[in-house]
């Protein structure tokens, strides 16, 4: 299972208008292009969007923003998204950008939020570097009593694993541990660990090295 089969099994993307909000590089943004949705892809770190500018096809539209301040009119969308960016929103801000997201749909709309558990295979190795153990908690207490409140009404919650493939340590610190400064700092401390903690965990399928991640997917319509 990945995000965008589940997605496009609840909401058939061909010629919506989408919002992929946290986009970061534009990954789930070509995705979504590659669908057939219209995409606009908001991230809040102006070199993400640089990037994101930079290789991803003239057909989305990446902006600079940020989830409590959207910068798209009111009633253009017809779907927000967020994969695994939510618990990245400051949590004295999370109930404005739901205001903003309801603000930026049409009243056919829908929203739907991918946010990953704290345990899994793939947490274990990361939360060495950075521990996610409270915010992502507090995004799925968040998600579960959002139902009927700021203009959204749950449609779906679906649990499933998202399994990625990491050949080698080095690849895995490649992809998730130097792109950011800070982890690659806290990696110093704990890089003889890290990598034992990666061997230990590592599942081979199907002839790959994989690690786990458990997420959950929450479906909203627009209501009043």
């Amino acid at each position: 299972m990945t995000h965008l089969e589940h997605l496009i099994s609840l909401c058939p993307l061909e010629g919506l208008r989408v919002a992929d909000v946290g986009a970061g590089d534009g990954v789930y943004s070509l995705q979504l292009d590659a669908a057939g949705a219209k995409v606009t892809a908001i991230e809040i770190d102006a070199e993400k969007v640089a990037r994101a500018q930079e290789n991803l096809p003239n057909s989305v539209d990446v902006r600079l923003g940020a989830a409590e301040d959207i910068p798209l009119e009111t009633g253009s969308q017809d779907l927000v998204c967020l994969f695994f960016s939510l618990h990245h929103v400051p949590e004295d801000v999370q109930y404005a950008a739901f205001a903003e997201f309801r603000r930026v749909l049409k009243g056919s709309g829908h929203l739907h939020i991918v946010e990953p558990y704290p345990y899994g295979t793939m947490f274990d190795v990361v939360r060495m570097v950075e521990d996610e153990t409270l915010v992502r908690t507090r995004s799925h207490q968040l998600l579960n009593r959002i139902d009927g409140e700021k203009g959204f009404k749950l449609e779906n919650k679906r649990e499933y694993v998202l399994t990625r493939d990491y050949p080698t340590f080095e690849i895995f610190l490649e992809k998730i541990v130097l792109p950011d400064p800070k982890r690659v700092q806290d990696y110093k401390a704990v890089a003889a660990e890290m990598e034992d903690t990666f061997s230990r965990v590592k599942e081979t399928l199907e002839g790959q090295v994989v690690l786990h991640q458990p997420c959950a997917a929450y479906h909203f319509s627009v209501c009043e």
